[in-house]
């Protein structure tokens, strides 16, 4: 087995989106500039890394809308030769928890270089989240506060994946999954960003995120200073949205996929005893990250 899968974790809405360009700007291009169109940190959990198990067992392959049967094949599916991209040294982006079922491993940490988890408010997550699925508040509410909230694997416009079947993304809800990644046993590089320093502090993530892949990796981008310039140039949130509104993105569902980004819209939002369920649910989860 070999470590060929860096992974970027978050709960949806967490800021993962940004961090893919910004490395992809750092390590994919020549000048820093960003492009949704050229974005090279695809989704770990695509249909088409699921073909595999048609082969292996059949009536597998038509059940994998349920965990039981989806999980006997995680850590199949994720091995170098079976995934979709499959260089040395393969970015991924994931909304799953790391949570394994029935006994059965959702990675193995000999297939993982190591990643970086992104976590965000999840007041704000609950505004960003109606926004993007256009859903009413309530219901986003209680997506993120049910520990068997689901969503759907990638299907590409080119998939031949049959549609009736569904493989479940199991997120649980905002808390399991932030400490899945935070706190377990795996020995391998971690880094954790809270999306409110993104914003806020984004010339310095960038630098700690350039220091993290020197020190732990020895990979180091080139022409350092030209990259940054543009990369704040081109990820301020007006840019994207003009860029995603001129030439279109991919992951957009229900209407523009960058709507706001920014940090406690909740406060605007949210009914008191919204915030109030939130807080009493989350409440020593979001201590440690000074939200509360």
């Amino acid at each position: 087995m070999t470590k060929h899968i860096f992974l970027i974790p978050s709960f949806p809405k967490s800021g993962n989106t940004l961090i893919r360009i910004i490395i992809s700007s750092l390590f994919f291009s020549k000048d820093g500039l960003s492009d949704l169109k050229n974005i090279r940190i695809n989704q770990l959990e695509d249909v088409e890394n699921l073909n595999i198990i048609k082969d292996i067992n059949k009536d597998d392959f038509n059940q994998l809308h349920q965990l039981s049967v989806l999980y006997k094949y995680h850590l199949k599916i994720k091995e170098k030769q079976n995934l979709k991209f499959n260089e040395d040294f393969s970015f991924f982006k994931t909304h799953h928890a790391f949570i394994n079922y029935n006994e059965l491993k959702y990675i193995d940490e000999s297939f993982l270089r190591g990643y970086i988890y992104l976590i965000r408010d999840p007041r704000d997550i609950v505004v960003s989240w109606a926004n993007h699925v256009n859903s009413s508040i309530q219901d986003s509410i209680n997506f993120i506060l049910n520990p068997e909230s689901c969503l759907n694997w990638l299907r590409g416009d080119n998939s031949n994946f049959p549609i009736g079947i569904k493989p479940p993304i199991l997120t649980s809800n905002w808390e399991n999954h932030v400490l899945s990644w935070l706190k377990n046993s795996l020995n391998v590089p971690k880094m954790i960003i809270k999306y409110e320093d993104l914003v806020s502090k984004k010339e310095q993530i960038i630098l700690d995120i350039i220091n993290f892949f020197k020190v732990n990796y020895n990979l180091e981008p080139t022409n350092i200073d030209v990259k940054i310039k543009n990369i704040l140039k081109t990820t301020n949130f007006s840019f994207l949205k003009s860029m995603e509104k001129n030439h279109g993105f991919g992951e957009s569902a229900n209407g523009p996929f960058f709507n706001k980004g920014k940090s406690n819209q909740w406060k605007y939002v949210l009914k008191k005893e919204q915030v109030d369920e939130i807080e009493k649910k989350f409440f020593s989860t979001m201590k440690i990250f000074k939200y509360v």
